[in-house]
C-alpha cells in the first residue's frame, strides 16, 4: 500500500480532464459546521457545481480497480477466511466481502486443514452434482473431501460430509478474493496499491472519463497505462505481455 489518498487520486485524475485547474480548486475534506458563519460541513466528493463530473471519476477509478485486479491475484486483493466445522453442520457463512475462491486450477482452490492437515477440493460437478449424488446427504459423515459453493445462498460454502463429534472443532483456512471499493464515503482512504500504480491509473481513468463525457478516448496511451499499472502491481518482474478484455 502506498501513501496516497483516494481524495488525491481523484483531484489528480480531474486536473487531467481540466476540471480542476489549479490547486485552489481543489477538492478538499469537508468544512466544519459553523453557526457563526453558517458554514454547513459537506463531503469531500460533494459540490454541486461539478457533482456529475466528480461522481463519473469515482465510478471510473473503481472499474479501473477491478479492472487490473481481474487480471490476477495481486497484493491487497486475496484475504482468508477461516472455518470452524460444528457437528451436523455442512453448510457454512463465507466472509462478506467474498468474491471467489482464489486459484486458476482447480489444485489450487482448495481449502486447508489447520487441524487434521486434510486438503478438501471443489466438489467434481459443482453443488447441483453434489445433490444428486447424495440423496440421503445424512449417509456422508465424517472429514469433508470436497466443497462447493451454494448457488441456493449466495456466500455459503457446502461440505460433502456431515462432521461428527471427532471433527466438531476442526478449522480449515480458504484464500479468497475480496471485493475493493473505492465510495464517496472513502476520501481519506489509502488507495489500495502502491503510489506508482496509482500514478499509472491517473490517465486510466482519465481516458474512462473523456470517453464518457465527450466521446474521446486515446486508446494507446489507456493500454500503455493500464499496463503499467499492472506491472508494477505484481510486485515482481514481468514475465510476459498481458492482455485486455475490454475498455470502458
Amino acid at each position: 500500500m502506498g501513501t496516497i489518498t483516494f481524495l488525491q487520486a481523484v483531484n489528480a485524475s480531474l486536473k487531467r480532464v481540466r476540471v480542476i485547474q489549479g490547486d485552489a480548486g481543489e477538492l478538499a475534506t469537508s468544512t466544519v459546521t459553523s453557526t457563526a458563519t453558517g458554514l454547513i460541513a459537506t463531503g469531500a466528493f460533494e459540490d454541486s457545481g461539478r457533482q456529475v463530473q466528480i461522481d463519473l471519476m469515482i465510478q471510473m477509478w473503481q472499474e479501473a480497480t477491478h479492472e487490473i485486479y481481474s487480471m490476477g491475484l495481486y497484493a491487497a486483493e486475496a484475504a482468508s477466511a477461516t472455518i470452524v466445522l460444528s457437528e451436523g453442520v455442512r453448510e457454512y457463512d463465507l466472509p462478506s466481502d467474498f468474491e471467489r475462491i482464489s486459484g486458476r486450477t482447480s489444485d489450487e482452490r482448495v481449502l486447508r486443514g489447520v487441524t487434521t492437515g486434510l486438503i478438501v477440493t471443489e466438489y467434481p460437478g459443482g453443488y447441483g452434482r453434489m445433490l444428486r449424488d447424495q440423496p440421503r446427504a445424512t449417509d456422508w459423515r465424517g472429514d469433508p473431501c470436497s466443497y462447493a459453493l451454494s448457488p441456493v445462498t449466495l456466500g455459503r460454502l457446502r461440505f460433502d460430509r456431515d462432521p461428527e463429534a471427532a471433527q466438531d472443532g476442526n478449522t480449515y483456512n480458504l484464500l479468497y478474493e475480496k471485493r475493493l471499493s473505492l465510495t464517496s464515503t472513502m476520501a481519506t482512504d489509502l488507495l489500495p496499491f502502491n503510489d506508482t500504480v496509482a500514478d499509472a491509473l491517473v490517465p486510466v481513468t482519465a481516458e474512462g472519463w473523456e470517453r464518457v463525457m465527450k466521446n474521446e478516448f486515446d486508446n494507446t496511451l489507456f493500454r500503455r497505462s493500464i499496463s503499467r499499472a499492472v506491472e508494477h502491481l505484481t510486485q515482481t518482474q514481468s514475465h510476459g505481455r498481458y492482455g485486455f478484455r475490454r475498455v470502458f
